[in-house]
């Protein structure tokens, strides 16, 4: 009772912040620069701001400020944003330390670590995902920003009307516009690329009509590693840069691998065959690996299928250890089991909702079919429904869910 009263007197008094912006690039303090605290469920509203002093330290005090809700710090440096969530303790205090880099219009070391090329054939159309992880090894570190684009790729005269997207803060999907470059088939992003980890992902359908696709895509960038999977596993791979390297244990696809490819070279592969349709797909709902720590881009299968899966085996195993004792000694154990099934069933139905429409949220906003604001309170709203659900979920159900890489 008293800590819920000590909140609420928090809450009620406002909360407060503070830190220190520091420029990455030159290891000094940032002095006089101006931030902005945003409320996401508000449509990124504007709740308070600040001014650096000559230390670059900063503080925030406001009545309007609530611990209990979810605010963005921005520092706009050299044109380019740089957030970082604000994380009160029980007693409404917020230290948030911002780093920001000089920005630079010259491309500096950049490369992918690692590349992930889906290809889906339905029906008469084929699904190209390509997800490349940008390396920025700058030294010192710089924020690498041009008009022109900072990403660039090349796609196949077959490829319908790109979409782009890319990882942002806390691993959110941010759509990016792709524009056409000066060349047929050119395109470009112009989104800054920070020092370290960047994901970009872009999309596109193409004609399957005539049960063949030559791919022949590429990007500005050398490329470490990349992967080619192709679904359904009866189409037809014909490749002299990709080589096979059996099945994807997450997706069920052919998976064919490549590596140390240079600037500029073609994802060189011929995908032929009628669709057949598979027993599992690839996670389409654009949220690419972007774990800051590793390289890999990997998309993940319905992870609640294989749960499904389990919890049908166990039933089956208490089944069968009922028929070799007394069925009155087992009934009330096995009911309780049945009506945790029961509530299980319930919550998965629940969560596998939210987050098909937290999916088909963001694909609307990336077609531009929702405005900003009531893109993001809704989103919002749907993520804190979600994460409520979860947490009634037992151990079992949570890890499932840890490797689904759920909209962020």
């Amino acid at each position: 009772m008293w800590l819920l009263a000590s909140w609420s007197h928090i809450i009620a008094a406002g909360a407060e912040i503070s830190g220190q912006i520091t420029n990455g690039t030159t290891g000094s303090q940032v002095a006089n620069q101006t931030l902005q605290l945003l409320m996401p469920r508000g449509g990124m509203q504007q709740v308070a701001t600040a001014v650096t002093d000559a230390s670059g330290h900063f503080a925030i005090a406001s009545a309007d400020i609530a611990a209990d809700s979810f605010y963005l710090l921005q520092a706009t440096y050299q044109d380019v944003n740089y957030h970082a969530p604000v994380k009160f303790d029980d007693r409404g205090q917020a230290h948030v330390d911002i780093t920001v880099y000089e920005a630079t219009h010259n491309a500096p070391t950049l490369g992918i670590k690692s590349a992930r090329i889906v290809v889906r054939a339905d029906g008469s159309k084929v699904h190209v995902q390509e997800m490349f992880a940008i390396q920025n090894s700058s030294s010192p570190p710089r924020s690498y920003v041009n008009p022109d684009g900072t990403f660039l790729i090349h796609l196949s005269k077959t490829a319908g009307e790109p979409t782009g997207s890319v990882a942002g803060l806390m691993n959110m999907t941010l759509p990016q516009p792709v524009n056409p470059g000066k060349e047929p088939g050119d395109y470009y992003i112009q989104y800054p690329l920070k020092p370290g980890l960047t994901v970009m992902m872009v999309t596109y359908d193409a004609d399957y009509s005539s049960y063949k696709l030559d791919l022949a895509d590429s990007v500005a960038y050398p490329i470490d590693n990349a992967d080619l999977l192709v679904l359904p596993p009866n189409l037809a791979v014909d490749s002299a840069l990709f080589k096979f390297a059996g099945s994807d244990a997450d997706t069920g696809a052919q998976r064919y691998v490549a590596s140390n490819l240079p600037a500029q070279a073609r994802f060189g592969a011929s995908v032929s065959g009628e669709a057949v349709a598979a027993s599992v797909s690839p996670n389409q709902s654009g949220n690419p690996d972007a774990d800051q720590g590793g390289a890999e881009v990997k998309s993940v299968p319905n992870s609640m299928e294989r749960m499904g899966g389990l919890l049908l085996a166990c039933f089956l195993l208490a089944l069968v250890w009922g028929l070799g004792v007394r069925v009155a000694k087992e009934w009330p154990e096995w009911k309780a089991r049945e009506t945790a099934g029961q509530k299980q069933k319930a919550l998965r139905a629940e969560v596998e909702k939210l987050l098909n429409s937290i999916a088909d949220l963001d694909e609307l906003f990336a077609g531009g079919k929702i405005a900003e604001q009531p893109y993001w309170k809704e989103r919002l709203e749907m993520k804190a429904r979600l994460v409520a659900a979860l947490k009634k979920a037992p151990p079992k159900l949570l890890e499932s869910y840890a490797i689904r890489q759920t909209p962020r």
